[in-house]
């Protein structure tokens, strides 16, 4: 299993957790990362890996810093550790 494999699934889970904290339809969400709604599933799952322009646009437009992005994507590693395993 590597890392960058476990952070790529972090990140997607802290996706799908904002989606679900912040009660974002999947649709509204695609369309302000400009990807697909089925772009969004594959983030989440961590088959797919978001570019460093969406990761932009998600937290602009959260309202998000990129301090407490990070602090959630960390908060997610063990998850996604476990997942991978």
């Amino acid at each position: 299993m590597s890392n960058k494999a476990i952070y790529n699934l972090a990140v997607g889970l802290t996706l799908r957790d904002l989606q679900e904290q912040r009660h974002i339809k999947r649709e509204s969400l695609a369309k302000a990362l400009e990807i697909s709604d089925l772009a969004v599933t594959r983030i989440e799952n961590g088959s797919e890996r978001m570019t460093a322009g969406e990761m932009i646009l998600l937290i602009e437009s959260l309202g998000l810093s990129w301090n407490d992005f990070l602090d959630r994507v960390k908060g997610n590693l063990e998850q996604a550790k476990a997942e991978m395993a």
